[in-house]
């Protein structure tokens, strides 16, 4: 059986190196797309959050603003009647 020559040992090393790329450009293509639908799916989660917030600050406003408007309830604090007391110093 007579021994490869260097030139068919080269030649197939260099497929063996070209196969072994083309398997890690696969490879880290596949990586990419996990990536790029992570990052997606928190754009979309973002957007969605992005929305509720927004929707939640209006409803806060809204309630501020009727509770301005009709006054405050019972169980309401007036910030106006607010006064801060020490237990060492009462009200005269």
């Amino acid at each position: 059986m007579a021994e490869p020559s260097f030139e068919e040992l080269d030649a197939t090393t260099e497929n063996t190196e070209r196969e072994e790329l083309i398997r890690r450009v696969l490879d880290l293509q596949s990586q990419l797309k996990v990536m790029l639908s992570r990052v997606d799916s928190a754009r979309n989660d973002y957007k969605s959050l992005s929305t509720e917030n927004q929707l939640l600050q209006k409803y806060i406003n809204n309630s501020l603003t009727s509770t301005a408007v009709f006054g405050a309830t019972n169980g309401a604090i007036n910030s106006n009647n607010l006064s801060l007391h020490s237990p060492g110093n009462s009200p005269r």
